[in-house]
Order: C-alpha cells, then structure tokens, then sequence
C-alpha cells in the first residue's frame, strides 16, 4: 500500500485499479486528497485516511485506469472540423459531389466552403477529384475539400482563381501543385501547396474558436482523455489569437481537460515569436501549458508525399516530398535547443526520418545540455539502424496505433514488401529501448484510445482483418498498449512525475470503465463507454 498521514476527500473503493506503477500495480481503492491521489492500495489499509467529511464512491465492481492521454492531436482543428463539411464516410467522388452540394445549400452565408476527411484509398472507381468535380459544388464560392491526412486538398477553380494559381505558378518550397499534361492545376494540392489557398480563409474569432474548443474538449472528456497535446498553434500570424481562446476557456474553468499546445512554427522567424512568447507568458493554469515546437519533416503515406529512401512501389517516378533541406531543418532544430525547447518532428518515411535523426545528432553535438527529450512523430517507416539511432540518443516516437485499420489496406501496394521490415514497428521498437508514446493525430483518425489500443494489440480493422493481424509480430499486448496513452504520453511530455500512473502524489486523473481493458476481448474495445472521466479529482464526464 501507499499511504499518507493526510486525511482524504474521496475515497473510491470496490473496482480493479490498474495503476501502471511497477511497485504496485493493481489495488483495490484509491483515496484523494483535492486534486491530487494520496494513496492507492487495499480499501481496509486506506479507511484509516477517511473522515466523516470524505466522500465514498462505490464503484461496483468497475475497472479504474490513469487517465488517458493523446500524446499528439489536432483539438482545434477536429472542433472546426464539426462546423464543416464531414467527408469522412464519402466512398467516390460523385458522392463528394452531392455531400458538398448539400452542405453548400445549408450553409448559403459561408463566404467559403470548406470540408474534411475524404480518402481516395476506399473510393470506387478510385480517383481523385479535379477542379471541374467541385466547381459542381459551387461556381462563385470557393470550394476547398481537405484529405483525411491532412497533407493535400482538393478546390474548385473559384479557390484557385482567389489563390492567383494558374499553369505558370511555380511549386512552392516543400509543395507541389497537381497539373494536367498543359500544366493547367487539376485542383490537388499537396503539402506547403495547400497553404497558397487556405492562408485565404478568415481566421475564426475568438469566441468562434472558445466554441469549437470548448466543444471538442467535453467530446475528448467523454472518451476518457484527461491530457492531449495538441498540434493547435501554427505559424506566428494565428499564435496570440489561438493563445487568447485556450487562455480564456482555461481562466473561466471552462476547460475540462488539461491541453499541451504543441507549437508548428515552419520558420526562424515563427520560432523566435513562439520563443518570446513562452518567455513572456504568465503560468496558464492547471489545464493549460505551452509545449514542444512542432515540425514537419514530410507528408503522408496516404497523399503519396511521405518522403521516402526510395521509390514507392506503386508511384515509381516518386519518392515522396521532405518539407525541408537538411540544413533549413538543421537550423531549425539548433534554435530550439539553443532554447532548451522540447522538438516533436512529423517524420512518416524513413528518408525523412534520417534527416531529423540527423538535425537531432547535429543539435546535441552543439548543444550537449540540450536535455528536452526530443521526439519523432509518427515514425512509421524506418531501418533498423535508425531505430537503433533513436534508442542511443533516447529520442521518443509518438506513434498513432488507430492509423493501422486504415493504412493496411493500401500500406503493401503502395511501400512494398521489402519496407514492410520496421514498418509500424512498434514492438521492435519497445524491444530495443525506445520509448512510445499514444496518440491519434485526431481529427486523421478518430481519438478514441480504446480504439487505439485495440490497434496495438490486434493490428486489424475494426471488421477483424486481416486474420491474425497485419504483421503480428508487432502486435503490442494488452498492458502495453495501455501503457502508451498513459504513462508513454506522460513521458513524452516530461510529466511523468505528475501523470502516467495511479501513485500518491500525481495528479488525480482517471478514467472509470465497465470492465478491465487489459483483460477484456479485443473486441470489446471498440463498443466500450466510458463511465466517467476525472481531472484533478473532479468528475469531467458524464
């Protein structure tokens, strides 16, 4: 047992406390002192901490857990996504077409309409669409339709006549513009191309953003999140307005979860406002804090942007896109850890890979105290000597387990069986040292983690395909899986000395399910609901 000498507020008792703390992990109940646990153990060793003044919270037979934690997603952008066209169930261009029509025709006050979450992978015929598709959409309003990834676009001409692209607009640094054999924009965009049309959409106000923040935060509580760090502050233009809505809803209490504001600032002069502004910026509260910077090293396997050591095996006049020259990228990385600021780097092919493990490499032999705990953000191609790179330097992989339903049914055609070695490697990775952490990349991917955690451990789609499992040798069990939306998210953040773990002294937050994850059919996941979610000792959810 843990215990203290300190009188408790709540006591939980009659449920299977699965702790994640290696010195006991499973008890019986869990006592709290205000926003903090005091002791966790056997409910007639923690009776002695109650008073008449404590509330008991009988759990009848339950199964508590830490409280989960999406080490990587888009809060602010999966709430905006709900007031936009949702794209994600569209199986065929057609399809697309009569969605965006209806969305246009009840929503005839937006100046642009924008939409979410289509994925050429399970359209019938597979295409992707063109300009014309969407001028079908809307002729006089812009029209921009955002793949599922997030890495490419699609718009009609009205956008792109906005936009100033035509035949003769070259491709951006780190962006490419489909065209047609006379070199006219089919109406694709990929990676920094996206950004010539969406810098031309008006900036949400600040109470439109406390909405959708607001918003997706209680749907995040309800599924058991507690924590997420989330990829919500790009570029310097946006940052002090998307600051004020975070701050605002965390001054009012009005927050019910705890966000980390990972920061993508593509440039050195993005990095040194961020810089300034974590230097100058009161303490956020409780619920609230300022994270790593965010880079992107290249684009998605899905958009066939994925910056790769060699060609794809289904696109072999391409190897995919890196967003950066290694010496742009260097110095990117050199400026935050002259800062002693924490990098998380998106790097999906193993090409990109090698050239954030470089910057990485170069940074430390520059700065040897540069000790934030560097990450890689997806790492879902690599060798085997670049895993091994990363468990010497002690670098973290955030890794989206819920990507592998969606990425199995394409991942052979399109990499290869040769790169299939350490692709999604995720127990190699755990065998060799590396430390993981969970995540989504919501709105990418749904930011269930009982979903997430039925990935990791089956590698299957939700219908139980493959058979067995795509690569079953990968497949995480039961523990681990939950132990990385929990105590690896809590590390990657460099807060496991407050979260990650049911222990006295951490912060109270916890998730209560009907039945122990780590003992339940993999099938059960994914229809499990959370009976209630708790932050800092207060029930969140319902």
């Amino acid at each position: 047992m843990h215990q203290s000498a300190v009188s408790a507020t709540k006591l939980f008792y009659n449920a299977r406390f699965i702790t994640l703390d290696p010195s006991l992990p499973a008890a019986e109940a869990m006592a709290l002192a205000g926003d903090r646990i005091l002791a966790v153990g056997k409910l007639d060793e923690l009776l002695p901490l109650a008073s008449c003044e404590t509330q008991r919270i009988d759990l009848e037979g339950q199964a508590v857990v830490p409280g989960f934690n999406d080490s990587h997603m888009h809060l602010l952008y999966w709430g905006l996504g709900m007031m936009g066209a949702d794209l994600t169930t569209v199986r065929s261009v057609s399809e697309m077409i009569r969605l965006g029509q209806e969305f246009a025709q009840n929503n005839p006050d937006r100046e642009w309409i924008v939409g979410w979450g289509w994925n050429d992978e399970s359209f019938v015929p597979k295409a992707l669409p063109t300009k014309e598709d969407l001028d079908q959409v809307s002729r006089h309003r812009p029209v921009v339709f955002i793949r599922v990834c997030g890495h490419a676009c699609a718009v009609n001409s009205k956008a792109l006549e906005l936009a100033g692209i035509s035949a003769f607009t070259p491709d951006p640094p780190g962006g490419s513009i489909d065209r047609e054999n006379s070199g006219e924009p089919t109406g694709i965009l990929r990676e920094n191309a996206i950004d010539l049309v969406t810098r031309l959409l008006p900036e949400p106000t600040v109470a439109v953003l406390k909405e959708v923040i607001s918003k997706a935060a209680r749907a995040a509580a309800a599924l058991g999140l507690t924590t997420v760090q989330a990829n919500d502050l790009d570029g310097a233009d946006t940052l002090s307005l998307r600051l004020d809505a975070y701050r605002g809803l965390a001054a009012a209490g009005e927050l019910p979860i705890r966000v980390i504001l990972q920061a993508a600032m593509p440039t050195p002069d993005d990095l040194a406002v961020y810089l300034d502004l974590r230097q100058s910026c009161p303490d956020l509260g409780s619920h609230l804090a300022l994270g790593p910077l965010k880079l992107y090293a290249d684009g998605s396997l899905g958009a066939g942007t994925a910056a790769l050591g060699a060609p794809y095996a289904d696109a072999p006049e391409s190897s995919g896109m890196p967003i950066y020259t290694q010496a742009e990228l260097d110095e990117l990385v050199l400026l935050a850890a002259i800062a002693n600021l924490q990098i998380a780097v998106h790097a999906i092919g193993d090409r990109a890979l090698e050239m954030v493990l470089t910057s990485y490499e170069r940074a430390k032999q520059s700065i040897p105290d540069w000790n934030a705990r560097p990450r890689v953000v997806h790492c879902q191609i690599a060798t085997r000597k670049q895993l091994a790179k990363m468990a010497a330097m002690g670098i973290v992989a955030d890794i989206q387990p819920i990507f592998v339903p969606t990425d199995l049914h394409f991942a052979d055609e399109r990499i290869g069986k040769n790169r299939q070695v350490y692709a999604y490697a995720w127990k190699t990775m755990a065998q060799m040292g590396i430390r993981t952490a969970g995540g989504s990349d919501c709105p990418v991917e749904s930011c269930n983690p009982l979903w997430g955690i039925h990935a990791a451990i089956t590698r299957q789609d939700r219908q139980g395909h493959p058979p067995g499992g795509w690569r079953p040798e990968e497949c995480l069990t039961p523990m681990e899986a939950l132990a990385l939306f929990t105590a690896g998210s809590a590390y990657a953040a460099q807060e496991e000395a407050v979260k990650g773990s049911l222990s006295p002294g951490k912060l109270a937050d916890f998730v209560v399910l009907p039945k122990d994850p780590t003992q339940s059919a993999p099938q059960e996941l994914l229809n499990m609901q959370v009976t209630a979610t708790y932050v800092g000792g207060r029930q969140v959810w319902p």
